[in-house]
């Protein structure tokens, strides 16, 4: 009798955390984005965990608002996640009036996913060797210097640097930030702040050149690039980091069953190697680390966008 309690009760255990699939990953932005290159190597491994299908929804719009959104209100069964960045989960609270989900209510946190490095990139024929040289630019001409914005971290780094230097940039809005690269590579726009995971191939074929890391020390990869401290403006280390988040209300058992099945891909040696190369720091956590740390998170982008000079809109 009590190895027949024992089996049922393991197979009620199974049946609670098991995931039916086809798991569906929403990502805020478009294909080519960071977040869409580092979502596409995890799902691969997920959805061979969990013996599922995975298959990758861009919804890139409204500063993520809209794949935000379309997670909070699924089903709450574990085959729907929302795979995101700060934009979302720290600093929409503070650049968008009357936001329509909570990012911590709305939420069950699975686990953090990492932290990826952003660049202040310029094209390779741009005649602006340095972020000085920049800024003088837009000194003698105010609001004829552009640069491209698709997430919270251009928007608000860029306002940053406007404020900080005393000058007058022109901020043009994109939905993601392989728009931003084609636009820099063609003319349109002067400069912008891009995840390396975005612009690796540009910087590496020589046809981006980098003008600073957004970062308190410098990129192993690109050594000679200094920081945006070193380049004279300090205060721009703010982390860009990713999560991964199922709607609220998900059961406990499926939570912690995707926490350990993703943790188990992110500590893949393979993995961290790639996301190296693409300037992604990559590591899980609890879901109580998640949640703790977008609260967190939640407060210091207020103050990040309070030194930008930015308000809600």
């Amino acid at each position: 009798m009590a190895a027949a309690l024992g089996a049922a009760a393991t197979s009620a255990f199974a049946q609670a955390d098991r995931i039916e699939g086809p798991l569906k990953i929403v990502l805020p932005f478009g294909p080519g984005s960071g977040t869409d290159v580092y979502a596409r190597m995890v799902a691969q491994h997920l959805s061979t965990a969990l013996g599922v299908s995975a298959v990758i929804e861009n919804r890139p719009g409204a500063n993520g608002i809209l794949a935000a959104e379309s997670v909070a209100r699924a089903k709450p069964d574990g085959n729907t996640l929302l795979f995101t960045t700060n934009t979302t989960h720290a600093a929409n609270p503070h650049l968008v009036k009357d936001l329509r989900y909570d990012p911590v209510k709305d939420f069950a946190p699975i686990s953090r996913m990492g932290n990826l490095t952003f660049f202040l990139l310029v094209p390779a024929n741009s005649p602006f060797r340095t972020l000085k040289e920049l800024v003088e630019a837009a000194r003698k001409a105010p609001n004829t210097i552009s640069y491209g914005a698709a997430n919270s971290f251009g928007i608000v780094s860029g306002s940053k640097l406007g404020k900080n230097a005393g000058v007058q940039f022109l901020r043009v809005p994109y939905k993601s930030s392989p728009n931003i690269t084609t636009d820099m590579l063609g003319g349109q726009i002067h400069f912008a702040f891009v995840d390396l995971a975005a612009a690796s191939p540009l910087v590496k074929g020589g046809k981006m050149r980098a003008l600073a890391v957004l970062s308190d020390k410098r990129f192993p990869a690109l050594p000679d690039v200094p920081t945006m401290s070193e380049a004279g403006y300090p205060g721009f280390d703010v982390v860009a980091w990713f999560g991964m988040f199922a709607p609220a209300g998900t059961p406990q058992p499926i939570v912690a069953r995707l926490n350990r099945e993703l943790v188990a891909v992110l500590n893949r040696p393979d993995l961290r190697q790639k996301g190296a190369e693409l300037g992604i720091d990559i590591f899980g956590s609890s879901p109580r680390e998640l949640e703790d740390y977008v609260k967190s998170q939640i407060a210091l982008w207020g103050q990040f966008t309070a030194d930008a000079g930015l308000k809600p809109e």
